[in-house]
């Protein structure tokens, strides 16, 4: 996946329906788009599978090549940024026509703030304006915090791995916490208070049943009033 997707496509899942309104072609799971630029000189190639998968190829008509010098970032000239411009300008259209907005990165994340709402009937809350995808769960009655997704690089979490991944932290009784640090998915909790928080990735790694469970345990503190959780630094 380039740069580019990822940027255009960050907090975006595809709708069936507006990609074909839109003229892409259905075959299976598979939604395909192929539309010419550049006085007909390219033909950019889209494929969608699921609600976030996408795939692009750029073809010289006159060759059949493929064309990959939009994604070489020391690659200059007039030609090659007017490729770069057509090329994030169709993505942007994808993406303005054929997707629907969503509050967080990863399919888990937004599935998981989907159960949260129909379950307690919280949304997530943006308190930052320099950390736009960490949303905050807060019980509306005692203003507790009783979850944070946010984003970190996985090296932050364990050494032995990179790359940006969305992670939910929520409380816990401190006496369960050191048996879930033993579990893939947990981790000690990433900003917040490690004895009576804990962190989990959303990468699919922790099912979403056993998440919405924890989820309930950490609820319940919630309903009890206390405001040290509004304190947290998000500085580094």
């Amino acid at each position: 996946m380039d740069d580019f997707i990822k940027r255009i496509f960050k907090n975006k899942i595809f709708n069936a329906k507006k990609l074909i309104v839109f003229g892409f072609k259905q075959n299976g799971q598979k939604y395909t788009y192929k539309m010419p630029f550049m006085d007909k000189q390219f033909e950019l190639s889209v494929v969608v599978t699921g609600s976030k998968g996408i795939e692009t190829k750029i073809i010289d008509t006159a060759s059949g090549d493929l064309y990959t010098l939009h994604l070489v970032e020391d690659a200059n000239g007039n030609f090659v940024g007017s490729v770069r411009e057509n090329y994030e300008n169709i993505l942007g259209s994808i993406a303005e026509k054929c997707c629907d907005t969503t509050y967080f990165s990863t399919e888990q994340a937004n599935r998981l703030t989907r159960l949260i709402k129909e379950k307690y009937g919280d949304s997530p809350e943006f308190l930052w304006e320099k950390f736009p995808g960490f949303g905050v769960f807060r019980n509306p009655e005692s203003e507790k915090w009783y979850g944070l997704i946010s984003h970190v690089d996985y090296s932050k979490l364990d050494q032995n791995k990179s790359g940006d991944v969305e992670i939910l932290n929520i409380k816990l009784d401190k006496d369960e916490i050191p048996t879930l640090h033993k579990i893939t998915g947990f981790y000690p909790a990433y900003h917040m208070n490690k004895k009576s928080w804990i962190t989990i990735t959303l990468d699919e790694t922790v099912s979403d049943k056993q998440i919405l469970e924890l989820v309930g345990k950490s609820h319940r503190f919630s309903e009890y009033k206390s405001s040290h959780c509004k304190k947290i630094r998000l500085d580094d």
